[in-house]
């Protein structure tokens, strides 16, 4: 009898210092998780803001008549650099610099932007002279 009284009571302590122990970790979890998320959701603006501008492109080289125009959402912490055939994009992740370059096959006009502000823009692609022409207005 004094063997399952013994036993109860370790099982009965034991599960009492599993729930103080998770009680004291669950909020550094918690914020552990969240700060992922964060992160995962900045990546995200940039992946679909890349797409969305490398589609634009994509279309003005098989359509070289059309001008492109649409409203896009510039996110922060974001440089562009087009030049010759490529554009490339430095942005901030996790205060560490990250480097995106994509490839074309016709050459840019030289246009670099640094230090816009997180906004809406108007993206305007055109092809003058065998030239792309980025901007955001």
């Amino acid at each position: 009898m004094t063997n399952l009284l013994e036993k109860a009571l370790l099982t009965g302590f034991g599960l009492f210092i599993l729930i103080i122990f998770i009680s004291l970790v669950n909020p550094f979890i918690i914020n552990i998780s969240e700060f992922n998320s964060a992160i995962k959701n900045d990546v995200e603006k940039y992946n679909n803001f890349f797409n969305e501008v490398d589609t634009a492109i994509l279309f003005v080289i098989e359509n070289p008549d059309v001008i492109y125009l649409d409203v896009i959402e510039y996110p922060g912490n974001l440089n562009i650099s087009l030049t010759e055939g490529y554009v490339k994009y430095n942005f901030l992740i996790e205060n560490e610099v990250q480097c995106k370059i994509y490839e074309y096959v016709k050459p840019f006009n030289n246009n670099a932007y640094i230090n816009l502000s997180s906004s809406r823009y108007i993206l305007n692609i055109s092809c003058n002279s065998n030239y792309i022409n980025v901007q955001f207005k």
